[in-house]
């Protein structure tokens, strides 16, 4: 059967009779003039119809971004795992460069998902150590004073038998991450097309349905973890193999939206200079905000009480809120003035965590649903923050390396939670704000976490320096790629700035798994002895 491209037929046939009612009333002469494709003057980055939110097209997207967040959760339980990220790059190259039987996207999306599918499976199906500790109340008990009646609730062996399944994990990680890849370049294609008053919307649109799979993740976790063996309040235990269970299903889902549902037409491009140095803002600015302190959870849980169902559902929340501000940006904050946004964005959120964080620290009111209720208000300002600052990338990508320039762009965000945290360990191992510390709660100790945040909230606000480097408006950034020109050592420096982010990113997450590098400092330890 004959596919008929109905938004599309709907646009021509609604110009053709604008102009033929403007033939009738003189305001054009030429036969040609009246059937004429019109020019790009809405704004479009290229010609093409864009595509239809609603669509069976748009539907197959979602569902590979729903999937990426429900495959998000499982990735994040060891640092290992996250190092496909930093690879973004490279994969997006590859979508870019090496069709598979003439396609560029498809073959990658289905390469992706199948390589999650197979480790998740694997895993689904293995048996898992017990834990390190069955009992929460003894948890915390240091070895040495652990009486026979104690030590029998440990598993001191548990920590040696985790590496097949970070192994497993992280080529997941990089699977789902391939066909991500893939996904956010022909999202990108699709987003050219969009009208410059509309470019965005099918970026919030693809947002959210990442957040939503991330959401039903959350609730997931929340509710099967949340037993002894996880420090949890309920009284059952729910093996880790069920979860990799559950998150196998939506791999076989998406791979099946793949096959049947997603069309792309065969293409053949080379690939063409990256005009990225307009980016390093990014990397910059991420860096800066993504400065922290090691005292956040620890106060968290031993000062503010907050139980781990507790953390998991204010996650749930703080996806619907996000969710719910991505949708508000979509339909009203298209053309909001970037700087602006970001920066406004960024003090408000400080002023709420530091209230939070300080009335905790210093005793003025200890409560989970304090620290967690008022904390979920940084999430409505997180969202605006993080879209607008994903807008950039679209129209920073060319045509035929756009999963190139979306990869290298996000892979920048990756960079900078690494970078700072390897910055921020050091500079808190100088600190007395260990479990321990912790745990006596003095006033020295509540003072010695105080500094750690008057550092972190000094780099964040320092971030915003970096917004000088970035454009205002869509307008604005295409008009700097039009007369900017292209300069080969800036492109040359960048790259070399990314690979050695890359070596370095790589080296700090094999320091913190390994027993005889993860007591340095710079791997977060207080340094071998």
């Amino acid at each position: 059967m004959i596919q008929v491209n109905t938004a599309g037929l709907e646009e021509r046939i609604s110009h053709l009779s604008d102009a033929f009612r403007a033939r009738q009333s003189g305001a054009v002469d030429s036969p040609y003039e009246i059937i004429k494709t019109p020019d790009l003057d809405d704004g479009a980055l290229v010609s093409g119809t864009p595509l239809p939110l609603w669509s069976r097209q748009g539907w197959s997207l979602y569902c590979q971004y729903f999937s990426i967040g429900e495959g998000y959760e499982i990735a994040t339980y060891l640092v290992i795992v996250q190092a496909g990220w930093y690879y973004k790059l490279f994969f997006g190259m590859l979508t870019d460069c090496v069709p598979i039987c003439g396609y560029r996207r498809k073959p990658w999306i289905l390469i992706g998902w199948s390589i999650a599918m197979i480790c998740l499976a694997v895993m689904a199906f293995m048996s898992f150590e017990d834990p390190y500790c069955s009992n929460p109340a003894v948890c915390l008990t240091r070895k040495w004073r652990l009486t026979p009646a104690q030590a029998k609730f440990f598993n001191f062996h548990a920590p040696d038998s985790g590496t097949k399944f970070i192994v497993l994990s992280a080529i997941a990680s990089f699977g789902y991450i391939i066909a991500g890849c893939a996904s956010d370049a022909v999202v990108v294609e699709y987003s050219h097309r969009e009208p410059l008053v509309i470019r965005g919307q099918l970026q919030t649109a693809i947002y959210i349905a990442r957040y939503i799979g991330q959401t039903v993740a959350q609730l997931l976790v929340g509710v099967l973890l949340n037993g002894p063996n996880f420090k949890g309040s309920f009284s059952f235990n729910v093996a880790p193999s069920v979860m990799n269970g559950l998150f196998l299903a939506p791999c076989i889902v998406v791979v099946f939206v793949t096959v049947v549902v997603f069309k792309e037409e065969k293409q053949s491009t080379g690939f063409q200079s990256v005009n990225g140095y307009k980016t390093a803002y990014r990397l910059l600015i991420n860096v800066f905000y993504s400065f922290d302190t090691t005292a956040a959870t620890p106060i968290q849980s031993l000062w503010a009480k907050v139980e781990p169902v507790m953390n998991s559902f204010s996650g749930v929340v703080a996806n619907i809120l996000f969710m719910g501000i991505l949708v508000l940006v979509g339909k009203m904050g298209l053309n909001w003035n970037w700087r602006w946004t970001i920066a406004l964005s960024t003090i408000a959120i400080l002023l709420i965590d530091s209230f939070v964080v300080f009335m905790t620290i210093f005793d003025g009111l200890r409560n989970q649903w304090f620290f967690v209720g008022a904390l979920l208000a940084d999430q409505i300002l997180s969202g605006v923050r993080f879209i607008v600052g994903t807008y950039c990338a679209v129209e920073l990508a060319e045509p035929g390396t756009e999963g190139a320039i979306y990869g290298f762009i996000t892979a920048l965000n990756s960079f900078s939670s690494p970078v700072a945290t390897v910055v921020y360990k050091l500079i808190d191992s100088y600190f007395e704000i260990s479990n321990t510390d912790i745990l006596l709660d003095d006033q020295h100790t509540r003072w010695q976490v105080a500094y750690t945040y008057f550092i972190a909230y000094g780099f964040k606000l320092a971030s915003l320096v970096w917004l000088v480097l970035l454009p205002p408006q869509k307008q604005e950034l295409q008009n700097l790629k039009r007369t900017g020109g292209r300069n080969p050592w800036w492109g040359a420096t960048l790259l070399v700035i990314y690979l050695a982010v890359l070596a370095f990113s790589t080296m700090f997450n094999l320091f913190a798994i390994f027993d005889s590098t993860k007591c340095l400092r710079i791997a977060g330890g207080l340094g071998c002895h």
